[in-house]
């Protein structure tokens, strides 16, 4: 499974918003775009998907931006995937649902491998929330290149 700019962008969007804490202020798009290193015309497009699957809410006004519609631990990254990749498996022919028809149905044996690759992916992605991914990270991502240099090591 390849994973879109997309898909990479919305994930990177949500675990901001946990890693800026959940009981704080709504979060602007300038803010989550320059967090998460995405462009902010493109971040919009991705805010208002995820906003259409009910993962984030807006909140207009001065004071308005973005927040979580769920608590952390209740959003897995197989749902953001989900949003923005659809079918998860690796083939048409081994989706869940409405599995396109093969030429080589009769004797195939790849399509199996095929449905445990798409039930193994789906299984990883259903057991990581983002608590758990925001847990990991450790605090507020920083950019490198904004931290002192090291001293020089002496003796």
């Amino acid at each position: 499974m390849w994973i879109t700019a997309k898909t990479d962008y919305a994930t990177r969007a949500v675990l901001a918003m946990v890693l800026a804490g959940e009981g704080g202020h709504p979060m602007r798009l300038s803010e989550i775009a320059e967090r998460t290193a995405v462009p902010p015309s493109y971040l919009e497009q991705i805010m208002s998907q995820l906003r259409g699957a009910g993962i984030v809410r807006s909140e207009r006004g001065p004071a308005g931006g973005y927040r979580l519609n769920h608590p952390p631990q209740e959003i897995t990254l197989e749902r953001v995937v989900r949003v923005f990749q659809g079918q998860l498996a690796p083939i048409a022919c081994a989706t869940r649902s409405s599995p396109e028809p093969c030429p080589m149905d009769a004797a195939c044996s790849l399509r199996e491998v095929w449905q445990e690759v798409r039930d193994a992916t789906i299984a990883i992605l259903e057991s990581v929330d983002f608590a758990t991914l925001a847990e990991r990270a450790g605090g507020a991502w920083v950019d490198p290149s904004l931290l002192a240099p090291a001293p020089p090591a002496t003796g």
